[in-house]
């Protein structure tokens, strides 16, 4: 423990052994002291200021996206202030925020929805991803900014981009080569919930065929969604992946339903749809996830996760070499001391092949010097074989 507390302050401050706090006793009390106020205390508290949830719509056009924010909300929170240009003078994705201020039962929600019109028009549609993640990563820009200011940082307005839905016509043929390339780039950078828009245009085997392509896609391409990925609620996640994608419709009229009842639907020849019936699709439980069970977790994940990777990667930058963390520091050194050790081995490898060259090239010219001098022995032998073989003859005559 000491060991680990100066490796992790580096000296800055006196060791005091294991940092943590002291073993607590337990106390009876006499008489009840209020201690079991303390929840509605903190929620007494953290009514009086407003919550900020920010949500972006991306989808193509014609999915009913807008119709989808008002049943998803229960409010008409379509703009007219600022009309869409025509397909022809669409340049560029544009995005959108527009905020509202939400309030049920004193606590007060401030809703900012980021629409992105054009996103899918065009027919070259490379640089549709480009405006969509610019506006996420300025947001962690300005977010970071604020926290690094003194003035800003006890008051930091959250831009930042918490959820984002992202519209998947109903093709019934699997994710589209621009879906996937959106969600690979962006699921990293945001909480990605995969949404079918107008699935009322499916048939129940229709819907289910097209969603198990999707997730299949999914794992095949690496795109992490949220609540599978990143979610810190895992009891509802088993749950809420039974109806992923979410298949929804939408609609602003309101159809008479059994007993008399006005709800949101649509009215066709054949029948009605209606949105919260979670027989016709799956708005209810997309509505529970993002509002009921998962916004505070869709909040906190986007902070600890999506722009504490972003601030990470900003303080890395601005030091050359720095290291993310303790342990990064010991990944570096066993990666240096692994490197030396390969080069030792490098080098007594190369050292043992000279070596092994040189022997070898000493023995061959050994053997060299040995075969001229036995070569020349036989030439001498042969010569004097010749000239005892002149003086025999010479004593016979």
């Amino acid at each position: 423990m000491p060991l680990e507390h100066a490796l992790q302050f580096r000296g800055r401050f006196p060791d005091s052994g294991a940092w943590k706090l002291p073993r607590s006793q337990p106390v009876r009390l006499s008489e009840p002291l209020g201690i079991g106020h303390l929840p509605a205390q903190r929620v007494r508290r953290s009514k009086r200021k407003p919550y900020v949830f920010n949500l972006m719509v991306v989808g193509d056009s014609g999915l009913g996206k807008t119709t989808f924010l008002n049943s998803l909300f229960n409010a008409p929170l379509s703009s007219e202030d600022a009309p869409r240009a025509p397909l022809s003078q669409t340049a560029t994705v544009d995005i959108r925020p527009q905020t509202y201020e939400l309030i049920e039962d004193g606590v007060i929600l401030h809703l900012t929805v980021i629409d992105t019109p054009g996103f899918g028009d065009k027919l070259n549609r490379q640089d549709d991803f480009q405006p969509v993640s610019d506006y996420i990563e300025s947001q962690y820009t300005k977010y970071h900014e604020c926290e690094r200011s003194d003035e800003m940082r006890k008051d930091i307005i959250d831009t930042r981009v918490h959820a984002l839905l992202y519209f998947i016509p109903p093709t019934g043929n699997g994710l589209r080569d621009l879906d996937i390339e959106f969600m690979q780039r962006l699921c990293t950078k945001v909480n990605i919930i995969p949404v079918i828009g107008k699935a009322d245009a499916l048939m129940f085997e229709e819907s289910s065929a097209f969603k198990k392509m999707i997730l299949k896609d999914f794992q095949r391409n690496d795109i992490r969604v949220y609540p599978t990925f990143h979610s810190d609620e895992r009891e509802t996640v088993a749950e809420i992946e039974k109806h992923m994608p979410f298949a929804v419709i939408g609609s602003d009229e309101f159809i008479d339903a059994e007993g008399g009842k006005k709800v949101r639907g649509r009215m066709y020849r054949w029948g009605a749809v209606e949105v919260e019936n979670p027989k016709h699709n799956d708005f209810v439980f997309l509505r529970d996830m993002v509002i009921r069970t998962n916004l505070q977790d869709l909040i906190e994940t986007t902070h600890t996760i999506h722009y504490a990777l972003f601030r990470s990667s900003k303080i890395r930058g601005s030091v050359v070499g720095r290291p993310e963390s303790i342990i990064a520091s010991d990944e570096i050194y066993d990666q240096q001391v692994e490197g030396a050790q390969l080069n030792a081995k490098a080098e007594m490898q190369r050292k043992e092949d000279e070596l092994k060259s040189n022997f070898v090239l000493k023995i061959r010219e050994k053997e060299q010097q040995l075969r001229e001098r036995e070569e020349a022995l036989k030439a001498k032998q042969i010569q004097l074989n010749e000239e005892i073989e002149r003086m025999r003859m010479q004593l016979d005559v």
